[in-house]
């Protein structure tokens, strides 16, 4: 999972804008950036401001969040 700070939560679009460390698993360096979301329920459990952690992957062709939860 990697650690980042949520900026913005748009419902309509189902996006979560993240400003986050280095995703591993897809080879991308450290920056703030808009995200799908598998689920958007997930949308209703965060807002900006707030500190998370997620696993985000490639889903036809697009990063996608597809687990978010509050940082400890």
């Amino acid at each position: 999972m990697t650690d980042a700070v949520v900026r913005r939560v748009d419902r309509e679009a189902g996006k979560i804008t993240l400003k986050r460390e280095p995703i591993a698993n897809l080879d991308m360096t450290a920056m703030t950036m808009a995200f799908r979301v598998s689920d958007p329920a997930m949308l209703d459990r965060v807002k900006p401001g707030d500190a998370v952690r997620f696993t985000a992957e490639s889903i036809g062709g697009a990063l996608t969040v597809t687990r978010v939860e509050p940082a400890d």
